[in-house]
C-alpha cells in the first residue's frame, strides 16, 4: 500500500528533538499535546501495521481488497451481484403463492440500515412492509415460524442479520462462522467433515472450498427461497444474459456457484470507506472533532476496544484465529416474549460458535462484528439486546453479563472499563459520526433490469418506498 501523507509527515514530526546547525531556530515544531499528534501516536505504538493498517481500501481497488482466489473481483462481476443482491424477481421459490417476487438478499441487509436488518428479526418471505430503514417490516398476517401450516411459515432467523460492510475482512460468515472453507484458511480447517459440511444441510456448501462470503452467498440463495440457477429471470432476461457474459467470459455449468461468486464480490467491495476516521487516516485533519478524536483514543487506549475490534473494518485481523474473532461477553439472545419475535432459540443457536462446532470451549462465543455505520440500525447484539450504540458502551463499561453463564465462559477481556460519563459520551461520538460513511447509498443500483422494486415489493413496501404501483 502507498504510504499515506500526512501519517508520514506527523512521524517525521513527532521524531524531531533536536535541529543542529543553519536554521536550527526554524525547525519544524509539532504540539505535543495535539490530539492528533497523540492519536496518531498511540496508533502506531499499539498497534501492530500502525494507523497505515486501519485504511479501508477504494471499493475499485481490487488489488488492495481481501479476495478468495477462487473469485477475482471484476468491475462486471461486482456489477452483477450488485443487481443480484437486489433483485426481487428471483424471489420464486417461497412458499406462499401471494408473496412471489417480494423479498431480496438486502431485504435484510439494506444500505439504509448499515446493510444490516432495520428490525431485531430480519424478515424474508413473510415480511410486509418497510417504512424508514427497514424499521417498519413486519410478519404479513398470519405467518409464523411456529405455524404447522407450511404456507405460513416465514423466512426468519434466530440471530440478528450481521451487516455485509467491511465484511471482506472476516474469513467465515454467520455469527457462528459456519461459512467458509477456503484453502489457507485457519477458522475452520481443523473441524472433520462431518461439522463443517454436513450433508443435507447449507453447510454442505463448505465442500466447495471457497470464502466466507461465497459459501454463504451460495447457501442463502436455497435457504432463503431465492432462485439464480434454474432458468430463473437471471437466465432468461437479456440484460441479465448479458451481464452474466460479462461477469463470467469463461463460462461454466455451476451457475448457482458463479452467481453466489458475483453476490460475495459485490459484497466484498462494500466498504465504509468514507467516514471521517478513514478521511483522517488519510490526511484531512478536520474530518474528525476534538470530542471524536478524544473517543478514538479511549478506543485505541484507555478503554481497550482494539483488543477485539481491530484491522480495517474494526471487527478481526486478517488470519484472525478462532479464539481472536470469536467471544463470549454475556449478550442475550432474542427476547422470544416480544410479540414481533417468532420462533424459539434453540439451544444450539443460544452456544453460538459452540453450537456449530459442538466443542465446549466455543460455547457461547460470537463472532465479532465490524464497528462502521452503527448508528443507522437501533438493533445491536446478536438476540438485539441493545437499542443504541450508547447501551453497548455502558454495558461494557459495567463489565457485568447480560446472561447468566458458567464460572470460566466469559471472555477474560470483558472486564469494568472505569470510564467516566465524559469518557463514554466521547467514545460514543467516535463510534457514531467517527465510524460513520454517510454516503452508502453508492453501493445501491438505480434500477434492476428486472424492473422490480427493491429491496422488498410486496405491496405495503412499493407505498413506504414509492415505488411504481
Amino acid at each position: 500500500m502507498k504510504s499515506i501523507p500526512y501519517i508520514q509527515n506527523v512521524l517525521i514530526l513527532t521524531s524531531v528533538i533536536t535541529v543542529s546547525g543553519c536554521g536550527a531556530d526554524k525547525a519544524p515544531t509539532v504540539d505535543e499535546s495535539s490530539l492528533s499528534t497523540q492519536l496518531m501516536t498511540t496508533l502506531n505504538e499499539q498497534l501492530d501495521g500502525g494507523a497505515v493498517g486501519l485504511l479501508l481500501p477504494q471499493s475499485t481497488d481490487f488489488s488492495s481488497i481481501p479476495a478468495d482466489p477462487n473469485n477475482t473481483l471484476t468491475e462486471e462481476k461486482v456489477f452483477l451481484g450488485m443487481m443480484l443482491f437486489h433483485e426481487t424477481a428471483v424471489a420464486t421459490e417461497g412458499v406462499h403463492e401471494q408473496l412471489v417476487n417480494t423479498w431480496s438478499c438486502a431485504s435484510c441487509h439494506h444500505a439504509a440500515a448499515g446493510f444490516k436488518s432495520g428490525v431485531v428479526q430480519g424478515i424474508g418471505e413473510g415480511g410486509t412492509g418497510f417504512g424508514v430503514a427497514g424499521k417498519m417490516r413486519v410478519l404479513a398476517e398470519g405467518f409464523d415460524k411456529s405455524s404447522t401450516d407450511p404456507s405460513l411459515v416465514p423466512d426468519v432467523q434466530p440471530l440478528t442479520s450481521p451487516s455485509i460492510l467491511n465484511t471482506a475482512y472476516q474469513e467465515v460468515m454467520l455469527w457462528n462462522g459456519q461459512f467458509g472453507n477456503q484453502h489457507g484458511g485457519l477458522v475452520n480447517a481443523k473441524l472433520p467433515d462431518e461439522i463443517l459440511a454436513t450433508p443435507g444441510t447449507p453447510k454442505a456448501e463448505n465442500t466447495r472450498g471457497l470464502g466466507g462470503l461465497e459459501t454463504q452467498a451460495i447457501a442463502g440463495t436455497k435457504v432463503h427461497r431465492l432462485n439464480t440457477f434454474n432458468n430463473s429471470l437471471v437466465q432468461q432476461n437479456m440484460e441479465y444474459q448479458l451481464l452474466y457474459e460479462a461477469a463470467f467470459p469463461e463460462g461454466g455449468d455451476d451457475i448457482l456457484e458463479n452467481m453466489g461468486k458475483a453476490i460475495a464480490a459485490y459484497e466484498r467491495t462494500v466498504l465504509a470507506n468514507r467516514a471521517p476516521f478513514q478521511r483522517w487516516l488519510q490526511g484531512e485533519d478536520a474530518a474528525l472533532t476534538d470530542q471524536e478524536k478524544r473517543g478514538a483514543l479511549l478506543f485505541f487506549g484507555k478503554a481497550g476496544c482494539a483488543s477485539c475490534h481491530t484491522g480495517p473494518a474494526l471487527s478481526s485481523k486478517i488470519g484472525a484465529a478462532n479464539e481472536e474473532m470469536f467471544m463470549a461477553i454475556g449478550f442475550a439472545d432474542l427476547d422470544t416474549s416480544n410479540p414481533t419475535i417468532t420462533g424459539v432459540v434453540t439451544e444450539n443457536d443460544a452456544k453460538g460458535r459452540g453450537g456449530f462446532t459442538g466443542r465446549t470451549e466455543d460455547n457461547y462465543k460470537f463472532k465479532v462484528p465490524q464497528l462502521y455505520n452503527l448508528k443507522d440500525s437501533n438493533v445491536f447484539g446478536h438476540g438485539g439486546s441493545f437499542t443504541s450504540v450508547k447501551q453497548v458502551v455502558l454495558y461494557k463499561n459495567a463489565g457485568v453479563p447480560q446472561k447468566r453463564l458458567a464460572d470460566g465462559v466469559i471472555d477474560d477481556r470483558f472486564v469494568p472499563l472505569n470510564l467516566n460519563g465524559e469518557e463514554i459520551d466521547d467514545l460514543v461520538a467516535f463510534l457514531e459520526e467517527g465510524l460513520y460513511d454517510p454516503h452508502l447509498e453508492r453501493y445501491i443500483p438505480d434500477a434492476l433490469p428486472s424492473g422490480a422494486c427493491f429491496p422488498v415489493a410486496d405491496e405495503q413496501s412499493k407505498i413506504d418506498l414509492n415505488c411504481a404501483l
